[in-house]
């Protein structure tokens, strides 16, 4: 056999080579491992602590939302959320959601919602949630399939839920996604992904009612999945809302206004209490807890009877003749007609190039003539009858500035203060208003038609349910409230609300004597809306809405029925009772209703009967 020279050399050289490589490898991964444990340790230690620990934030429960009995108009129910924690890169994540897709439908857009939420995170270590109040079949098939599904978890969440549905919708209100503008304000909304009070009480109480979230520490594994809790701290409870409205009678109201557009307050004219806020239409805010669909938002936001607004509050109304019950006790305290003054009624007024007509005006005969009085009418009949010709001679006689200043005391042309969102103030003009905002001068004409609640004057429901229970208690002015307390631990003394009183409290008496006989006496405008029990008294209102020509008068106004929608008249009616010892007052605004005292006063004498019978 042949045999290589200097074989065992050759090799000795190779294994002393070999060697020397081994020593410097072992030697080099020993100096990296002694610069990571001495110079790096924190380093990585925070990161495979990152790894290996988790944060998740506890949801707290929100406070409750109950009326003055009691009944939990807003409460919270138990729901099951998805999410995926851990994922740093994006196709890892879309490969994630497109598992998840097979199991439980996420639509695309959905999808691209959840891929923007994960671009868009500033923390990478975020639970990120793909999809919330899961359903029963939904989450029976995703916890079948967990085990494949890295990375993802189930969490138990809280979802709102509205056991009245449109019941009270617009004072209690509705909750909804965060706004950019809400997280800036308070980040941890994104990282609870939580709703927030959008309109009503859920959002004028929104902090009270939110409560403090609680944490847990988790130890998980590498696919995210919860070994062990580490450490937790609890949730603390918001705080409960309890309001003066009662729902049984919100639900009475509610039935009167169906199919009707339009608004009804009611009050206790002693301490401002709300017993009952209905505009119509309303909405379900349960709609907006199980996600509202693009098509159900479509339907409300397009609906022209407007849906989504509190009338009561936003919506802004000529007062009608309601308002002559502001100009008359202007008159009396400024001495422009004495309690048994009189005025003359004619068919129509004429001031300059212009015909101011009475609401009875016939061709040939003036209200004397259709009416149970003569031509001469003092303040009680001229209430009871609601004489227009009378209040245009009575406004010019006042004057604009005189007005306005009573209407600002009875709490027109400025909010009422009532703890909800979106309230408008409502307009009494006068002459500085428009120089300033149509840069024309003030017309006594203008005055006039001031005088009879039309014109560019404007006033909530709720501004004329607060006037009325004024007129009602003789001039104490009164502060609506919508909540009776904050239940909070221990319990805290209801809020006190400041009553005032209108300096002169004269001619309450008179007023209320005209009011009494619109509702009481057969000359009353009111008169087939009385009742025995309780006695009410009241002051009607029709509002026209569009122009009624001269050549209409002439051959003859068209009737309200025959007339489109939009260009009838609205009806309203205010008033309080018992008539002797007044408890309740209210305003009832019908929109587009026609006329108020076929309308509106048959629906304020069933409110009446209701409460007090």
């Amino acid at each position: 056999m042949y045999k290589y020279p200097n074989i065992d050399k050759l090799l000795s050289r190779r294994a002393f080579l070999l060697s020397i490589g081994k020593g410097a490898l072992f030697s080099s991964i020993f100096l990296r491992l002694a610069y990571l444990q001495l110079y790096k340790s924190d380093q990585y230690k925070v990161l495979a602590e990152k790894n290996r620990i988790s944060l998740r934030l506890i949801p707290p429960l929100r406070g409750d939302i109950i009326d003055r009995n009691n009944k939990i108009l807003a409460l919270n129910k138990n729901s099951y959320n998805i999410l995926v924690e851990g994922v740093k890169n994006i196709n890892s994540f879309e490969n994630i959601i497109e598992q998840i897709s097979r199991i439980i439908y996420i639509n695309e857009a959905e999808k691209e919602k959840i891929y923007d939420t994960f671009l868009n995170r500033k923390k990478s270590d975020l639970p990120i949630f793909i999809k919330k109040n899961l359903k029963w079949n939904e989450l029976a098939s995703l916890n079948v399939n967990l085990i494949n599904l890295p990375n993802v978890f189930i969490e138990q969440g809280i979802k709102r839920e509205y056991p009245f549905n449109e019941l009270a919708a617009h004072v209690v209100g509705y909750m909804a996604t965060p706004k950019k503008s809400d997280i800036k304000e308070n980040p941890i909304l994104k990282m609870l992904d939580t709703n927030i009070g959008r309109s009503g009480i859920e959002e004028s109480f929104e902090k009270e009612l939110r409560g403090f979230p609680g944490t847990r520490h988790l130890e998980v594994n590498a696919s995210g999945r919860e070994i062990r809790e580490i450490s937790k701290e609890e949730s603390v409870r918001g705080i409960n809302v309890k309001l003066t409205i009662d729902i049984k009678l919100q639900k009475y109201v509610n039935s009167l206004l169906k199919d009707l557009n339009g608004s009804i307050v009611v009050i206790d004219v002693n301490n401002g209490d709300l017993l009952a806020i209905e505009s119509s239409p309303n909405f379900d805010p349960n709609l907006f807890t199980k996600s509202i669909s693009q098509k159900e938002w479509d339907k409300l936001i397009k609906n022209p009877m407007s849906p989504l607004v509190n009338k009561s509050i936003s919506g802004e109304y000529s007062p009608g003749s309601t308002f002559k019950l502001i100009v008359l006790y202007s008159a009396l305290i400024n001495k422009v007609i004495e309690p048994n003054g009189t005025i003359n009624c004619a068919s129509k007024v004429k001031y300059g190039d212009r015909n101011f007509y009475c609401w009875c005006h016939k061709k040939k005969t003036g209200c004397f003539a259709t009416r149970t009085h003569t031509r001469k009418v003092g303040p009680e009949l001229a209430i009871a009858q609601s004489c227009d010709s009378f209040f245009y001679e009575l406004a010019k006689r006042v004057g604009i500035e005189n007005i306005v200043e009573t209407a600002r005391n009875f709490g027109l042309g400025s909010k009422s203060g009532i703890n909800l969102k979106g309230e408008k103030d409502g307009l009494v003009p006068n002459k500085s208003w428009k120089r300033k905002h149509l840069k024309q001068s003030w017309k006594i004409g203008e005055t006039m038609i001031t005088g009879v609640g039309q014109g560019f004057l404007t006033a909530t429901p709720m501004q004329l349910a607060v006037m009325t229970a004024i007129f009602a208690n003789d001039g104490k002015k009164i502060f609506p409230s919508i909540f009776k307390d904050l239940n909070r631990p221990g319990g805290v003394e209801n809020e006190i609300f400041t009553r005032q009183t209108i300096n002169q409290k004269k001619f309450f008496s008179l007023i209320k004597s005209g009011m009494f006989s619109a509702v009481n006496k057969p000359f009353g405008t009111a008169f087939k809306s009385k009742i025995n029990n309780p006695i009410f008294a009241g002051k009607t209102g029709t509002v026209q809405v569009r122009n009624i020509t001269e050549k209409e008068r002439e051959i003859g106004i068209i009737a309200n029925k025959d007339l489109p929608l939009k260009r009838r008249d609205h009806a309203l009616f205010v008033g309080f009772a018992p008539y002797n010892n007044p408890k309740i007052a209210l305003s009832v605004v019908i929109e587009h209703g026609g006329s108020g005292s076929k309308v509106a006063a048959p629906i304020a004498k069933k409110i009446f009967r209701k409460i007090l019978s």
